[in-house]
């Protein structure tokens, strides 16, 4: 190799690694503030996951009902709070040549007791005429209808939480202290609504709600001909029913009982309030972390910029390492919260779930949340002057 080749390959510049230099270097350092942002993405996980499940429950009967357009009161709130409408509403609906059936639903909550154990459970029921079919699209349900035939006969939800159970050896169970038989299984879960879920008939509705009318009903299902629009038909329905009944589609139910379960009720402000204080405790654990390492190394970017760096060149280098920073606590903390959902849902069978889009926008959460904390410590760079090396 000529002299004016080596000379030219020594002076060559060279790419210095800064941020993967700046997080090995002390790695006890690097180790805690994984863990504290670790930690704070857990959280949030956790608060979301839960907040999810707020969502699952408010979701969980609506989203699963074998209708396409459906009556309410004007004074619904959410199911079990779904107030009634007159049942000849439903007749009323047959006049529209769309309309292919209307199935009165009954809900209520019914107070479960298991007499081999004595415990007791708060159960929500639904009740309807067996020959309209199935009311919720669930496997198993219709070839089970010839069970619940005989009075004070019902189905019961597998996830009713494990204290509803197990059942006698003939499926006896009190039901609002009266004798009731669980003759068959459907896979359903209420999450915050109940304890769990129970089917029959609108016989055996009437029986154990004898206080309730089967005349008045708190929601009833209509079904379209194919082809139908749902839109076009909840609008002529809602030019012959009276006012004392509402029409709305499956997506207007959802979206009245999602911002009610979000919006007004305790646990959705809870957990909506926890994953605000996850991220803001992950921003000042790594401002601290990221200000403590900034002061320390203060030495170091005042002989950068002697070197010629500007201050935006080291911005970046900071801004780098905070997104290193949250991929390293982000991986953990995924994995954990995989294996801690599982947990929660067997132990409380709420619809905690862990999704691909929650993965992400936890993900961007993080990215987020470290990016707010390195802009924070960025002014601690401004205040390194290369005089002061002198």
């Amino acid at each position: 190799m000529a002299a004016s080749e080596r000379t030219r390959w020594i002076l060559r510049p060279q790419t210095v690694p800064f941020v993967r230099q700046a997080i090995a270097h002390r790695k006890r350092r690097t180790a805690v503030a994984v863990s504290g942002i670790a930690f704070a993405i857990l959280v949030v996980f956790v608060q979301l996951g839960f907040y999810g499940a707020v969502v699952n429950t408010a979701l969980a009967i609506s989203s699963k009902l074998d209708a396409d357009v459906l009556l309410v009161s004007p004074r619904f709130v959410h199911l079990s709070q779904a107030n009634s409408i007159p049942r000849v509403r439903l007749f009323q609906t047959l006049a529209l040549s769309e309309v292919v059936s209307a199935t009165p639903l009954y809900l209520r909550y019914a107070r479960w007791r298991e007499p081999l154990t004595g415990e007791s459970c708060k159960l929500f029921a639904l009740g309807f005429p067996l020959i309209s079919g199935a009311p919720l699209v669930l496997p198993g349900i219709e070839e089970q209808l010839g069970a619940i035939e005989p009075s004070n006969t019902l189905l019961a939800d597998t996830l009713m939480r494990p204290e509803c159970g197990p059942f006698a050896p003939d499926g006896a169970v009190e039901v609002r202290e009266q004798v009731a038989h669980v003759t068959g299984r459907f896979e359903l879960g209420v999450g915050f609504l109940g304890d769990g879920a129970i089917l029959m008939s609108d016989d055996t509705f009437a029986r154990l709600f004898s206080s309730h009318s089967l005349d008045r009903v708190h929601l009833g299902l209509v079904k379209l001909a194919p082809g139908v629009d749902p839109e076009l038909a909840a609008g002529k329905l809602r030019e012959i029913l009276p006012e004392d009944t509402r029409v709305v589609s499956r997506g207007e139910l959802q979206g009245l009982l999602e911002r009610h379960w979000v919006e007004n009720t305790a646990v959705g402000n809870i957990f909506g309030m926890g994953t605000v204080a996850g991220f803001f405790v992950g921003v000042v654990v790594l401002f601290q972390v990221l200000s403590a390492d900034i002061r320390t190394q203060l030495p170091l970017y005042a002989t950068l910029k002697a070197m010629g760096y500007r201050d935006t060149k080291l911005y970046r280098y900071v801004l780098e390492q905070s997104w290193v920073f949250a991929l390293l606590g982000f991986v953990p903390a995924l994995i954990v919260t995989s294996s801690l959902f599982p947990l929660i849902r067997g132990a409380t069978n709420l619809p905690v779930f862990m999704t691909p889009g929650l993965a992400g926008f936890v993900l961007v959460l993080s990215l987020g949340m470290c990016t707010l904390a390195g802009t924070l410590s960025l002014r601690r760079i401004s205040t390194a002057e290369p005089a002061e090396l002198f």
